[in-house]
This record gives C-alpha cells, structure tokens and sequence, in this order.
C-alpha cells in the first residue's frame, strides 16, 4: 500500500517507471506493426513465427549478464541496458533485411530483458514488504503504457499517414534521456552494498545449482516457460483481427489499446492485493482467466465489440499474473544471487516464448490454423498454474530475509503463510 512507501521509494518507482514504460514499448512494436513488417520481408505467418522465435533467444543472453549484477552491483548494468536496447532500437529502423532485423532485435531483445530482470530486482531490494507488490505492479502498469503507446503511434498517427512501420523504431529513442535522469539519481540498492561487504558475500556461479537453490531454481524456470506458450497468441492478435476478423490496421490496433486500458487497473490492484492476500491465488487464478480469454477471442468472437471483450478477458489474466509472478523471481532467492535467479526466470520466460512461437510456425503450417495453435499452447498456463498452487512459497507480505536468508536454507519457509 503507497502509506507503506517514503518519498525516496516514490522517487525510485517514478525513475524506473519511466524505463519501463519504454521497455513495453519497444517489445510490442513487432505486435502492432507485425503485418506491415512481414509484407516488407515477404513472409507468411508461419515463416514470421520462426524467426521472431529466434529474436526471443536472445533474451537468454540476460542470464549470464545478470550474474555480473550480483558480484558488481545494479545500478551500472542497469544504466548500460538501457542505453545499449535503445541504440539496439533506432538501428533496427535500417534492417534492409529479415536476416538483419532478427540480428539486430536479438541484441535489443537481451538487453531489454537485463534491463527488466535489474528493474524488478531493485524494486524488490529497496521496498519494503507491504508495498513490494505495489512496487510490482506500477512496473507492470508503465510498461503497459508503453505498450498501449506503441499501438496508438501506429494505429492512430503512423499508419494513418501512411508512413512505414521502421519510424515506430525511431521513436523509441527519446528513452535516452532516462538515461540521464537515471544516471543522477539512481543509488545503488541497500541490500546490494550489506550483502557485498557481509559475511555472506557472493560466491561463484555455481552457487545457484546447489540446495537450497537449486529446487528452486527448477521450479521457477520450469513456471516461467510453460506460462509463457501462448506467447504467440498474444502477439499474433491484431494480425489476427486484420486477416481473419478482417478489421482496418487501425481498427485493429485501437482494439487491442482499448481492451488493454480496460485491464490496466488490475495491474495495480493485483500488486497491492498480493501484498495483502498472497502471491499464488491471485497469479494461478489470472492464469486461468487468460487461457478462457484466449478461447473466447480465438474461436467464438466475430464482431469488433465481442473481439474487444473477449480480448480485455485475456489482459485481464495477463495483467493479474504478470506483477505477482514475475515478483516471484527476486523474492526466491538471497540477494547475492537475486539477479542471477531473476535473469534465469526471465530467460525461461523468454525460451517459452520462443518455444510458443516455433511450435506455432509448425502447427500453422501443418495445419493452416492459428486458433488450433494457439489451443493447443494453452495447456500451458494451466499446467503452470497447477505447479504454483501445489508447489512454490509464499511470498506475498514477507520480508525478502524471511522468504530466502542469506547463507541458509530457504526452502524449510516454503509453506510458511505471509506473515
């Protein structure tokens, strides 16, 4: 609850709401503008899934980078993520070719996801207990602006003007001037300079495979990329309502801005609540919602209003699960290797996007048909939502010291209630 948080707390969310409202918008341009883009490189949808896939991977790359945040600290990595995905960004605007597209937002695509795993983990260091999930979820809402920005450039100036999709690449380079800001402003996290000078120093890398950590680890990859399958489906839904519901691009994309700003207050509550309520029924039960969304809008909704709807149900579950299970990331794990555990979820996350959109490709082209695809992903989220349930913590209302102590076993406190 924001009584929970002092004015320094403010200023960090105000500073790192700002990058990620840039994060969401440069990983949804390829969602807004993916029909035009796949015109300029002649692709199918089938083809499109295959190499966005491969743009995914590069989210991978973030894990061992992260590591170098446990050992040196955040706030540098932090600056040069930022910097590094927005130079990424405005060069993507000159890919002559598929082949240089992919390359380019490869690179884009690792450092966006560092920048986001080193977010999350100073959010989750520097507030306290009754306001982290608030912290979480006023992440999750800017970065949904941005996304909801992306789709309103092009559906409502851009593409109206006739101007190419590479210009939604341009714009993202104002992020430098986050950069700035956060370069004066941003310390270093509380925790991060205890740990780095305490008894429990972070050692090597191979730390992270070991119990306690190890179980942990496990379960958290294996949440992450399974929740993640339906990745394709939410990046193919304007292509969707343009080729199959037949709406205009801008139609099309103010549908999508629209049903995501009915959803947007539950990004906040959703944070709040967990703080208050506990992490795990509030992400399993938004899980749930999202695959009944996708079901509705893939196979029973025609007109644009039942699209709109149907579409709001799926950010409804996207919304409720995204702060409370990307949190759980920098809750499992001490702060020595709190980035590292992070950057492993987000990989996994990123692997199970990449797995969603190349089991697609082949689906759609065996079978000619996204709906089925995007059916049989679903099974997913469920599956995810079953092993969260039976299996992870608590983590909602404790301190981070409480969820996993440093140098100690952590998992004897799996089952302990928020507290």
């Amino acid at each position: 609850m924001r009584s929970a948080l002092e004015p320094r707390h403010l200023r960090l969310l105000a500073l790192l709401g700002a990058a990620s409202f840039f994060e969401g918008y440069d990983l949804n341009i390829i969602t807004v503008a993916l029909k035009p883009l796949r015109q300029t490189f002649g692709l199918d949808q089938a083809a499109a899934s295959l190499w966005i896939a491969v743009i995914y991977l590069g989210a991978l790359a973030a894990v061992p980078a992260a590591r170098w945040a446990d050992r040196r600290g955040r706030r540098v990595l932090l600056l040069a993520s930022i910097l590094g995905y927005t130079v990424a960004t405005g060069a993507t605007a000159f890919a002559p070719d598929i082949g240089s597209f992919a390359a380019v937002q490869f690179v884009a695509r690792f450092l966006l996801v560092l920048q986001s795993a080193l977010a999350w983990t100073v959010v989750a260091e520097e507030l306290p207990a009754a306001g982290r999930g608030l912290g979480f979820g006023w992440l999750a809402t800017l970065s949904a602006l941005g996304t909801g920005w992306s789709a309103i450039l092009w559906g409502a100036v851009l593409h109206p003007l006739g101007l190419s999709w590479r210009w939604l690449y341009v714009a993202a380079l104002p992020v430098l001037a986050v950069v700035v800001l956060l370069r004066r402003r941003l310390p270093e996290t509380s925790r991060y300079r205890n740990s780095a000078t305490g008894p429990h120093a972070s050692g090597g890398w191979r730390e992270i495979f070991r119990p306690p950590h190890r179980r942990r680890l496990a379960l958290l990859c294996t949440v992450a990329l399974l929740a993640n399958l339906t990745a394709q489906a939410t990046v193919y839904v304007v292509d969707f309502m343009q080729t199959q519901r037949h709406l205009s691009a801008s139609a099309a994309s103010l549908t999508l801005v629209a049903s995501g700003a009915l959803a947007i207050p539950v990004l906040l509550v959703a944070g709040s609540l967990s703080d208050r309520l506990g992490r795990k029924p509030l992400v399993c039960g938004s899980l749930v919602v999202s695959v009944a969304g996708f079901a509705c809008f893939f196979y029973l909704a025609r007109g644009q209003l039942a699209l709109l709807a149907s579409l709001a149900l799926v950010y409804v579950g996207i919304f409720g699960s995204w702060p409370t299970g990307t949190g759980f990331g920098t809750e499992l794990f001490p702060t020595t290797l709190r980035a590292f555990g992070n950057a492993f979820g987000a990989g996994a996350k990123y692997l199970g996007q990449s797995i969603s959109f190349l089991v697609a490709g082949v689906l759609i082209a065996g079978a000619g048909n996204l709906s089925r695809a995007v059916l049989v992903l679903s099974a997913g989220p469920l599956v995810a939502a079953g092993l969260i349930a039976r299996y992870f913590p608590e983590t909602g209302g404790r301190e981070l010291e409480q969820i996993a102590p440093p140098g100690t076993a952590g998992l004897a406190h799996d089952h302990a209630p928020p507290g």
